[in-house]
């Protein structure tokens, strides 16, 4: 939005100042409005294009199908707050969240299916975290969420909190999901994703199963209600 008021303010600024030169010099009408309107037209298109490198801005930097950040620009900014929690020494915690069976749901359904099962699962992400917080498709079924100022134990009350909401209102597929924080399991961005994503893996070998990074020096995992049963 920035971009679009910056062309408009300009512009408009501008045909101000040829007006004020204008009149004050005593010029005739012609050549004191015309260059103000052209000025304002000026304005006009600084405001349409902008527009226009904003909206191309976001399609670089958010997965043109489900919305979220794609995953380079998730991760660049995962960084960027790697890099604040390390001056004022604050956790973070990254969820690494993959959708089970979900192979098995595009044969059965197809993929219009399946593409429109990836968006809602998106959108329930966004509307099931804070404002602040990061979502992002890593490829694929598989998402990332990062939670600025969260230990990791919030990050599993997180992790299972959502676990529990897709059951009940995504339905048809579960998630198995991996959690890891900073500074507990790793020094950099880099480290802590290639650790909650080793670890979302050994989750997915339960299904729908949630694993955390060691805790006290034990991995940590809780598995589905043995009332549920997840799609084969």
């Amino acid at each position: 939005m920035r971009y679009r008021y910056r062309g408009a303010g300009i512009g408009f600024l501008l045909g101000c100042l040829w007006w004020w030169l204008g009149a004050v010099s005593q010029v005739s009408f012609q050549s004191v409005y015309v260059p103000f309107f052209l000025a304002v037209l000026q304005g006009a298109c600084g405001f349409y294009y902008g527009k226009k490198l904003e909206d191309y801005k976001k399609q670089a930097h958010h997965d043109s199908l489900t919305g979220v950040l794609v995953n380079r620009q998730f991760f660049k900014m995962m960084d960027r707050e790697i890099q604040k929690a390390k001056i004022h020494e604050y956790s973070v915690t990254l969820l690494v969240i993959d959708l089970d069976h979900f192979k098995k749901y595009n044969d059965e359904h197809g993929h219009l299916e399946g593409d429109r099962l990836l968006k809602r699962f998106a959108g329930f992400l966004r509307e099931n975290v804070r404002e602040n917080d990061l979502v992002g498709r890593w490829g694929g079924e598989e998402f990332v969420v990062l939670l600025p100022h969260t230990c990791l134990g919030e990050g599993v009350d997180v992790g299972l909190r959502l676990q529990n909401k897709i059951r009940q209102e995504v339905g048809e597929v579960t998630v198995s999901i991996g959690v890891a924080s900073y500074p507990d399991h790793a020094a950099t961005a880099t480290e802590l994703t290639a650790y909650a994503d080793q670890i979302m893996y050994q989750a997915k070998k339960q299904r729908d199963c949630l694993y955390s990074g060691p805790v006290g020096g034990e991995i940590k995992f809780w598995h589905r209600d043995t009332n549920h049963i997840p799609l084969h």
